[in-house]
């Protein structure tokens, strides 16, 4: 596999304030931080830098870790402003019409495209539940490459299944003869056998896992209800030998809650540890309709939740129950989602929703979700979900995700908090330098390695010629959309 290229050390001089990340402890001001071998070297007052060090000018310059988006769908990329008042199944299957039969060209042209967006706006680090449908090895390697070639840090989750997507289908008293006939010719969501399924994902980590050492692969079931027994303890297996996490979606709806006690008979977390198919190295994309049962084991185990608060309100499919997570002891994340029930990739967005959803139904207010608690999902818990324990935090000996916020912007004049300004005030729209495992990815609000303006131009016109070549697709989704 690529082998990490060399960066230079850098020093960032001056910075009026250090958000340290785990929590919201500021330290300032006039703070240099000495950057090597992509991990913070020493940070203090007037340090020494070696020579050949790449010197940042830090002044009127909030230092924060890079953010992590632990749940995004790369192939949604072009989506955004397409599905407004959709149920959770109408969106599924319109987001196929949008996503399915793409090119390699247009796979790439989709992940870099969200990558800017992350990047320009202060996430360095993502969790792709990568593709929407079945996928071949040479898939997941375009993919890698968007992100080596943008310089993030990823984790690309192979959305596996090997059962029918019952959740999204009408009721059986609901289902007409047209949607039958569409089914049958053109369901882009078609299961293949098992042991394929498992093939392509052992070779993907052989060949594609630690690309430059920053770029992970995981198995990545789509949600359990539409993966069979064998399927989750293989990907639990699987995670084991090669030592990497495991990600799903998890009762994102209020059905597939209803679904997994009429499979199983009890509980969906339940019933997954019982098979032997959960662990720390999972993390749980959504989880609105967790039962107390399932918080226990989540917290016992170890396993994370990656909060998706925009995206579940934009759909109606549940509001998580946050500060039970937190009073549970389960780590929680954050992600954007895709941009079909998103429409954007702000992660700050997350945060300040994270924060909120939950107060006008909380009139305990010592139960409010803190802003401590916010930072810490989106940096050191969005770290445990990529299965990178040393980002999310300046400190000396943490890996060197480090984003420069401009303070001259509105969002943070007058500097009252910059914790409380970091979730509630600023959207990336600050954002001027980034750095990635060590190395500078984006200068003065402009990335290094990507040519923005072209790939901009590239990404205009790709959605209606994919939408195109999917009208058999199409036919499924407005056949759903005509019952629900």
């Amino acid at each position: 596999m690529p082998a990490p290229i060399a960066a230079k050390p850098i020093l960032i001089r001056h910075a009026e304030k250090v958000l340290r990340g785990d929590g919201d402890a500021v330290v300032g001001s006039d703070i240099d931080i000495l950057i090597k071998d992509g991990r913070i070297s020493a940070i203090g007052s007037s340090l020494d830098a070696p020579a050949g060090t790449q010197i940042i000018e830090g002044r009127n310059r909030l230092a924060a870790p890079g953010l992590v988006n632990a749940h995004w769908h790369s192939p949604m990329s072009f989506l955004t402003g397409t599905a407004d008042r959709m149920n959770h199944k109408v969106l599924m299957w319109d987001n196929q019409v949008g996503t399915a039969n793409r090119s390699q060209e247009e796979v790439y042209l989709s992940a870099v495209l969200g990558c800017l967006q992350m990047l320009k706006s202060g996430t360095t680090g993502v969790l792709d539940h990568f593709p929407e449908q079945r996928f071949a090895l040479q898939d997941v390697a375009t993919v890698v490459r968007a992100f080596r070639d943008c310089g993030m840090r990823a984790a690309v989750g192979l959305r596996i299944f090997d059962g029918e997507y019952s959740d999204i289908m009408p009721p059986a008293n609901r289902i007409t003869p047209a949607l039958k006939r569409a089914l049958e010719t053109g369901n882009s969501l078609a299961p293949r056998p098992l042991q394929e399924t498992l093939d392509i994902v052992d070779e993907a980590i052989r060949t594609l896992d630690k690309t430059e050492g920053r770029i992970r692969i995981f198995p990545a079931p789509s949600n359990p209800v539409r993966c069979s027994d064998a399927l989750l303890v293989a990907s639990e297996k699987i995670a084991q030998r090669y030592d990497t996490g495991v990600h799903c979606h998890m009762l994102e709806t209020q059905t597939q809650a209803t679904l997994a006690r009429q499979l199983y008979g009890r509980d969906m977390v339940e019933h997954m540890q019982a098979i032997g198919a959960f662990s720390d190295r999972w993390s749980c994309a959504h989880c609105n309709w967790l039962s107390d049962t399932d918080i226990a084991i989540m917290a016992e185990v170890g396993a994370v939740v990656v909060l998706n608060p925009e995206s579940n309100l934009k759909i109606g499919s549940g509001v998580p129950p946050i500060p039970k997570l937190i009073a549970a002891g389960v780590t929680c994340a954050l992600g954007t989602d895709g941009a079909i029930s998103n429409d954007n990739l702000i992660l700050q967005d997350a945060m300040q929703l994270a924060a909120i959803v939950h107060r006008p139904l909380e009139q305990d207010r010592n139960r409010w979700v803190t802003v401590g608690d916010v930072i810490a999902m989106a940096t050191t818990g969005g770290g445990k979900a990529i299965r990178e324990p040393d980002i999310g935090r300046i400190v000396p000996g943490a890996k060197a995700d480090i984003v420069l916020y401009d303070l001259n912007d509105f969002a943070w004049v007058p500097l009252n908090d910059p914790a409380q300004q970091w979730v509630f005030s600023d959207r990336g729209q600050s954002v001027r330098t980034v750095i990635v495992d060590g190395r500078l990815v984006v200068d003065q609000g402009r990335s290094l390695f990507i040519d923005e303006d072209a790939i901009v131009a590239e990404a205009k016109d790709v959605l209606a010629h994919i939408r195109e070549r999917n009208a058999g697709v199409r036919a499924i989704a407005e056949a759903v959309a005509a019952v629900e």
